[in-house]
């Protein structure tokens, strides 16, 4: 790895890091970045974004449970669903307006969005927030308790992920750290930002920043057609 390509990892992640501070959402962007930018394939992006979102989260989950914005009676029915599917998936892989508080999810429905998130998660390389988070705003649960359970839920899916591709040999370590720091550094300055802004603004912020994140899934699907 030579400095550009260091430096570069870095600036993205601070950049990818404020976004995922601040709505939980933008590591999303990550993998796309990583194979258009830097030319790297697939399934090794997909295995260094989960190597990074796995430290990464952990301080954003730290972060968010400083501020109490973590339900972790919730976290732990969420995390327990997307460990089992996460682990299932990755053996058999191949080398926003101001919600209302609704009634706290059931048991059943956390393990049934905890299955969803894992599966996806594991399969797109993006980080549990990705998924949870708007399914969680739909069932009108408030939006920053949502990022927090966001942020907690990544945590397990990426260690898991992590294990089965450093053990098939698709994680370069060191790359893998240089994100992990730029994450954090960055979900550090976007943490304040999620727990200063109003309810309505912070559900416009993650509204814009899904719409970006749609933006992001659609041109990794196109661009190999268009070039």
């Amino acid at each position: 790895m030579d400095v550009a390509t260091a430096v570069t990892l870095g600036v993205a992640g601070i950049v990818i890091g404020v976004a995922i501070g601040s709505t939980g959402i933008g590591g999303v962007l990550l993998v796309p970045f990583l194979i258009y930018a830097l030319g790297m394939r697939a399934p090794l992006a997909v295995a260094l974004a989960l190597f990074s979102f796995l430290w990464s989260g952990l301080v954003a989950a730290g972060l968010y449970a400083r501020h109490g914005s973590i339900a972790w009676r919730q976290a732990a029915w969420l995390s327990l669903a997307a460990l089992i599917v996460a682990g299932a998936v990755n053996s058999l892989r191949a080398p926003p307006a101001d919600a209302l508080r609704a009634r706290p999810p059931s048991p059943g429905t956390l393990l049934l969005l905890g299955a969803i998130t894992g599966i996806g998660s594991a399969l797109l390389g993006a980080s549990g927030a990705l998924i949870l988070v708007p399914l969680l705003v739909a069932l009108r649960q408030p939006v920053l308790p949502a990022i927090g359970l966001g942020q907690a839920i990544q945590v397990p899916i990426a260690a898991v992920a992590s294990l089965a591709n450093w053990l098939a040999g698709r994680i370069d370590v060191g790359e893998g750290l240089i994100l992990a720091v730029a994450l954090s550094l960055g979900i550090a300055v976007g943490t304040p930002l999620a727990h200063a802004l109003p309810q309505r603004a912070l559900g416009r912020l993650l509204a814009a920043t899904m719409l970006i994140a749609a933006a992001a899934m659609v041109l990794r699907r196109v661009w190999p057609l268009l070039s």
